[in-house]
């Protein structure tokens, strides 16, 4: 990054740009979730609250990181600290609009980012509101969860089934879940969560489109190639009671890079088709968590 590099920066156009974007993103950095506060209104450590907290702390641990980083930047600029390989490459990230290598491996070390700078700290600060409103009270789950701002989407998949399997009182091996597209494309418009199982939003899906009118799937229109889909019900069913008799297998991605190394596998949905579901496979249909056209 030009003028960046030694103590001070030299004031150059380029040390001028990163000062400015640094001043704006430490603003915007949230306080950490007071978490002796929040595990003070626990009263049982239930599969969802035990995910709330395994978020929250995930959440104030990358916090911690940003927060740390930017400070060190901070007096580097201004000649406190002599720039080290990490503040370099913080300002870097500043310079360019792109996610800084400290700061992703703190969101996951398995997915490579995809969004620029803007929109991955925009997608934090979204992820702080929605813990903000799960660790309220009790802690109780929220109508619809945003499940790309999860750190782990498929631990919370799996607190689907252990909760029904408890309250069931079933062990949890004999668990599958089911979804269930619903009619309702804002979640605000859930009125409560379901009595059994969750709802969930925020996914898109690629290589075909949901059709609201038939609630199945259906082939893309020409020049839509993500899709935004309606809030989703993940239903635990019993083992016996699973079929995909009229559905298709849909797995479920971070991005658009599928399941390389940085890009694994979430879990796989249940999506309604008319249509025999090979041709849904030959299409390579997915659900994405991250919608890369947009960021």
């Amino acid at each position: 990054v030009s003028g960046t590099s030694g103590a001070g920066g030299g004031g150059s156009k380029g040390s001028d740009v990163v000062q400015r974007d640094l001043e704006r993103y430490m603003q915007m950095l949230p306080e950490s979730l007071d978490m002796i506060d929040i595990e003070s209104r626990v009263k049982t450590k239930s599969p969802y609250v035990i995910c709330a907290l395994q978020e929250a702390s995930r959440l104030n641990n990358l916090f911690a990181v940003m927060r740390k980083s930017m400070e060190e930047l901070q007096l580097g600029l201004e000649g406190a600290l002599n720039m080290s390989a990490a503040m370099e490459s913080l300002a870097e990230g500043l310079a360019g609009n792109d996610v800084p290598a400290l700061w992703m491996s703190h969101v996951s070390t398995r997915v490579q980012e995809v969004y620029s700078l803007s929109a991955w700290y925009a997608d934090v600060l979204k992820r702080e509101e929605q813990l903000k409103i799960w660790t309220k009270g009790d802690l109780s789950l929220p109508t619809s969860v945003w499940l790309p701002g999860l750190f782990n989407p498929k631990a919370f998949v799996t607190a689907v089934m252990q909760t029904y399997a408890r309250t069931n009182k079933l062990p949890l091996d004999v668990m599958k879940f089911m979804t269930e597209v619903t009619t309702k494309v804002d979640p605000s418009q859930i009125p409560e969560a379901p009595s059994e199982g969750a709802y969930v939003h925020g996914l898109c899906i690629e290589g075909a489109r949901w059709d609201k009118a038939s609630g199945s799937l259906r082939d893309s229109i020409p020049g839509e190639l993500h899709t935004p889909m309606p809030v989703i019900w993940i239903k635990p069913v019993t083992s016996d009671k699973f079929s995909l008799k009229g559905y298709y297998a849909c797995p479920v991605y971070t991005n658009m890079q599928r399941a390389n190394v940085y890009s694994p596998m979430v879990s796989t949905f249940t999506l309604r088709t008319k249509e025999a579901s090979y041709k849904w496979v030959l299409a390579s249909v997915a659900l994405l968590l991250q919608d890369d056209l947009s960021a």
